[in-house]
């Protein structure tokens, strides 16, 4: 098949021509005069080797060839703008792709609260939240498969930033009937020698070594019946009656019917944290914004 060439200032040019009919009026349109836009249309013709228009001097219409090459150049023309407007965006950040781990106990609360941001403030990104345990979004970000992480502590990648965004107080879940529902004010001493659902070894991560460290530092040592990886699983082993549990304060926006969120006093230096970790090499303008965006729903505070 024979190669042909023509620019996009002659498709723009036909383009008028074929929707006005008229070359006076598509050269008006166009802010040009008619005799080098009828030079570009012909111009055009012999390097398609077609004629497009039939011209008269009373009237000028497009040929079989001229309709078709009308719906084809409207569609390149359409794409080719749209090629350019979406180039735009990109580099103000406007839209892309943004793939974010977060470790399960964030997506009771702040997961909801980011994802909500980020499609009211920036509705051409494509927001991918993946649950995932804080190994697996360090060795994410420094794969380059993530490039955000949600994470209790901050992760030691190498050249990974972390943000603290969030600082909240532990509570205790206790089942509806449990006999600390009746005391009025609660402590962590209070739990010592009672049943209680924790946070495993090998999988509860950050929150076990709080939970270890502060019954040390209080001297309390509660009967652990059971220990998960999840605060989830917490909460629903805790709505079975199991025992009771030590959570971060978010975890009270899940709601089951045999269990009551309660504040317990605890040293202030024995809270949650939630970090924002930001993937090495990530100071894209779409990056940037994301950021941007999370920290305004999320601000450095105490929960």
């Amino acid at each position: 098949m024979a190669q042909v060439s023509y620019d996009f200032f002659q498709l723009r040019f036909f383009i008028a021509v074929a929707e006005e009919l008229n070359f006076r009026r598509a050269a008006a349109r166009l802010n040009m005069t008619q005799p080098p836009l009828s030079r570009q249309i012909k111009l055009l013709e012999d390097r398609i080797g077609l004629t497009l228009f039939d011209r008269s001097n009373r009237s000028v219409r497009l040929t079989p060839a001229g309709e078709s090459f009308l719906k084809s150049a409207t569609d390149l023309m359409q794409r080719a703008e749209y090629a350019v407007l979406t180039a735009r965006q990109a580099e103000r950040g406007e839209v892309g792709n943004v793939v974010m781990g977060f470790v399960p106990s964030a997506s009771l609360h702040f997961v909801p609260q980011i994802a909500s941001a980020l499609k009211r403030s920036m509705p051409g990104v494509k927001f991918e939240p993946i649950e995932m345990m804080s190994y697996e979004i360090a060795e994410g970000l420094q794969s380059g498969k993530l490039d955000l992480g949600l994470t209790r502590s901050a992760t030691h990648a190498q050249e990974v930033e972390n943000i603290l965004l969030v600082r909240e107080p532990f509570v205790l879940v206790l089942p509806r009937d449990h006999a600390l529902c009746a005391v009025a004010n609660l402590r962590v001493e209070d739990l010592h020698g009672v049943d209680f659902v924790g946070y495993s070894s090998e999988r509860g991560g950050f929150l076990k070594d709080i939970h270890r460290a502060l019954f040390a530092t209080v001297g309390v040592t509660p009967d652990t019946v059971q220990e998960v990886s999840q605060t989830q699983t917490i909460v629903s082993l805790v709505n079975a009656g199991l025992g009771v549990g030590l959570v971060p304060r978010s975890a009270s926006a899940m709601q089951m019917e045999n269990v009551l969120f309660r504040p317990v006093a605890a040293p202030k230096e024995f809270n949650s944290t939630l970090y924002l970790n930001i993937a090495p090499n990530r100071g894209t303008p779409l990056n940037e914004k994301v950021r941007a965006t999370i920290l305004g729903a999320l601000q450095p505070r105490s929960a």
